[in-house]
């Protein structure tokens, strides 16, 4: 078996047959403290304006009945959905903002179709009421992390309106809607980091120190990660903190991505999905993974990609078509893999292009996380998801 130790040449112009790989304009819409991707309290109420903001979405002007009597919404769809409703404030520009499709992301990590046990668990929800009027027979949660962000969740329960149902109910119940809205639920104060910030070290600290959103991941992690130590055995307290080091030193390591902010975020959301799971483990040693998808797309079978963690720092697998060997290291959150070597098979062409994307993807791998079960490798390429092999 004669190896090569030099990547596949890659055909970028090349059509890959699982999906596009152009990002969905959805997937770039995140509602946030500040409102839903450009659309702020700030914006506008006026539907060219927000055609002109947000091209890629068609917005139109709609007059609803409500009790009070009515009252008009700029409205959008997504795939001939009901996704984004705006509401006016009294001045003119944006009030509320109700989200109804779960492809629109939140930087906390819910979004509409989440259970409300796991997010429940997860110390996402903070004070849960009762609906009441036009949400009567809801239950509205704030966010954790912001006043300004409202949880909707909804579900079969014969019991009386205006009281909560039991835990063994509301459990199953699932997200319908997020609501953002600045009038009336103005925020305390300014969401901090856990760290201080008149000792901020480096630019990444300093650009936590002055983003509400990533305050608030921090703040967010910073909770989880003391309940995990509280909960943990001596011996694996020692490993949650050593992991925690290793995973500080590549989250400060984003000062050298070309889209730090965007990096921050994403170590925050992998290290919080990490710690939410009871099967965490502190090393991917002797560990073997079948590749799910690639970028969210996914792998068609019988292709088979997969990946073995040696012991020995040696990592072995299949990408599609070749076998491929490299060596790894762990530190924590991050995730170095060394030059990759594969053989010279030829194959079908859908496993080729399959394999093309996916070297590209792992040669720019410089993190790992655990969600869901699922191994994720990320870094500047795209997202690579396994399930245990």
């Amino acid at each position: 078996m004669a190896f090569r130790f030099d990547h596949l040449a890659l055909t970028l112009s090349a059509v890959f047959i699982l999906s596009p790989i152009a990002t969905r304009a959805e997937d770039a819409l995140r509602l946030g403290i500040n409102g839903l991707g450009e659309i702020t309290a700030a914006t506008p109420f006026d539907v060219q304006t927000l055609n002109s903001v947000m091209p890629s979405h068609a917005w139109r002007l709609e007059t609803q009945a409500t009790e009070e009597g009515t009252q008009e919404v700029i409205l959008t769809t997504m795939h001939g959905v009901p996704a984004v409703a705006l509401i006016r404030n009294g001045r003119g520009g944006i009030g509320a903002i109700e989200v109804t499709s779960g492809q629109i992301g939140n930087w906390l990590g819910p979004r509409v179709g989440d259970a409300f046990g796991p997010l429940q668990e997860n110390f996402q929800l903070a004070g849960c009421t009762p609906g009441s009027e036009a949400r009567s027979g809801s239950v509205l949660c704030v966010a954790a992390e912001t006043d300004v962000i409202t949880y909707v969740f909804s579900g079969r329960w014969q019991g009386p309106d205006g009281q909560m149902p039991p835990p063994s109910v509301l459990n199953g119940w699932g997200m319908t809607q997020m609501i953002w809205k600045v009038d009336g639920a103005v925020p305390l104060q300014q969401p901090t980091p856990s760290f201080d910030c008149t000792a901020a070290e480096g630019s990444v600290e300093s650009l936590i120190c002055s983003d509400a959103e990533l305050a608030g991941l921090d703040r967010r992690l910073s909770t989880l990660y003391t309940q995990k130590i509280a909960a943990s055995s001596a011996v694996y307290e020692a490993t949650l903190r050593a992991v925690q080091r290793g995973w500080i030193k590549g989250r400060n390591d984003c000062w050298k991505s070309s889209q730090p902010r965007q990096c921050v975020i994403d170590a925050y959301t992998d290290r919080i999905a990490a710690l939410n799971m009871d099967d965490i483990s502190p090393t991917l040693e002797g560990t073997t993974w079948q590749g799910l998808h690639i970028a969210g797309d996914a792998i068609p079978r019988p292709i088979d990609i997969n990946l073995t963690f040696g012991p020995d720092g040696q990592l072995s697998g299949s990408s599609g078509c070749n076998r491929l060997v490299a060596t790894y290291a762990v530190e924590g959150g991050t995730l170095r893999i060394g030059r990759i070597g594969s053989t010279r098979r030829l194959c079908p062409e859908l496993e080729m292009l399959a394999e093309q994307r996916f070297l590209a993807a792992l040669e720019n791998v410089n993190g790992w996380a655990i969600r869901n079960g699922q191994l994720v490798l990320f870094g500047s390429g795209a997202e690579l998801t396994f399930e245990h092999g």
